[in-house]
């Protein structure tokens, strides 16, 4: 083998490895990308780089036509138009799931040469997104007549097939995510009902868990919180007296002071809201939070006793929100004693009872933005 031909051996494997990259490199963007937008994006430029074609376009099947989603350089463009599938060279590569290379396209009966008249368009390929049941398809077009390489084809299904995968997994995420929010909305709607089952209980206080979970959501937000968890505390708000649901009514309505006997059966509300929900998977993390509600730092609260970091920190967050809300409400054994107190108790606790930040960011809501909670 002379020097010429090791040149051109070493060229050919170069460009090779060269194109081999670049289109990994394609294929993976493709894999992370996560809209239509983004995926008919990296298709156009794509093309264009790696066959060196002076257009692309990216067509979509909208029932019997050829919607052409995204294209360059087809002077005028036809972004946005839509031709009949069976007069559309893209319709024909469609309906008969198989590439089409045109070489010169004023010589192929399947070219509608008026609607290409005005355009640079001399030679094209397009090839079928999904072969078995096209939903569309992806071309490249050259100015000049051009004879298209088995790779150029290669290259055009693999992105072709790339994108079809894309748009596959695009689909089953919004499916995912349709069928997430619809359970949320369920979870929602069942922790709702199950609060004004509370509330006809006990209607002095009704309302009072609604605020409750307000104020936690809100404290959680400008603590700067996840949304998932400020979601979760907002839940367990919503529920988190749910065990006073097996207490009398005249108890929870009683207005005087409750002996210590009394108390104690309150008391139990928390425990009880915890059994009535632990065993439902998509509620534990709440029915913890709501176990936990009445837990002090110092280890003084109930049911356990325990102390500090033991304690949810969504728990701690909802023991503020549910003294402010508490003593800011009418109760039936005394008035709403107001936001003052409400806030010299939480302040004067601070770091014994309740923890510093989240006193701190419900100060600042209430004092420095002047955040109102209601139902």
């Amino acid at each position: 083998m002379d020097i010429k031909e090791n040149r051109k051996n070493h060229d050919e494997k170069t460009i090779f490895y060269s194109t081999a990259k670049r289109l990994l490199t394609v294929v993976q963007s493709l894999s992370t990308a996560r809209d239509l937008v983004t995926i008919m994006d990296i298709v156009r430029h794509a093309v264009r780089d790696l066959t060196g074609s002076d257009g692309a376009t990216f067509v979509l099947r909208d029932d019997d036509h050829c919607w052409y989603a995204e294209e360059d350089a087809i002077s005028p463009l036809w972004k946005g138009r839509r031709f009949p599938i069976n007069v559309c060279i893209s319709g024909w590569v469609m309906l008969n799931r198989e590439p089409a290379i045109i070489a010169d396209i004023y010589e192929d009966s399947r070219i509608p040469i008026d609607a290409y008249r005005e355009t640079f368009v001399k030679s094209l390929v397009t090839v079928p997104i999904k072969t078995t049941n096209p939903i569309g398809a992806i071309g490249c077009y050259w100015k000049d007549r051009h004879i298209t390489s088995y790779d150029e084809i290669n290259i055009l299904q693999i992105l072709a097939d790339t994108a079809a995968i894309s748009m596959d997994n695009i689909n089953y995420q919004n499916n995912i995510a349709a069928q997430a929010l619809q359970l949320e909305k369920a979870m929602d709607d069942t922790l709702l009902a199950i609060a004004k089952m509370v509330e006809q209980k006990d209607l002095y206080t009704s309302g009072h868990q609604q605020r409750v979970a307000n104020i936690g959501r809100a404290i959680g937000e400008e603590i700067g919180l996840e949304k998932a968890c400020c979601d979760m505390i907002y839940r367990a708000g919503v529920v988190h007296d749910i065990g006073k649901i097996g207490i009398p009514s005249e108890l929870l309505s009683k207005p005087a002071e409750l002996s210590a006997e009394e108390f104690n059966l309150i008391k139990t509300h928390s425990e009880a809201g915890y059994q009535i929900l632990k065993n439902i998977n998509l509620l534990i993390p709440i029915a913890n939070i709501i176990l936990q509600h009445h837990e002090r730092l110092d280890g003084s609260g109930y049911p356990m006793g325990i102390g500090g970091d033991e304690i949810l920190f969504e728990a701690q967050i909802l023991s503020v929100a549910d003294v402010f809300e508490s003593m800011t409400s009418h109760r039936p054994y005394r008035p709403a004693l107001g936001r003052e107190a409400a806030l010299e108790e939480l302040i004067t606790n601070k770091g014994k009872l309740y923890s510093p930040t989240i006193v701190d960011a419900l100060v600042h809501l209430v004092v420095d933005k002047g955040l109102r909670f209601q139902d």
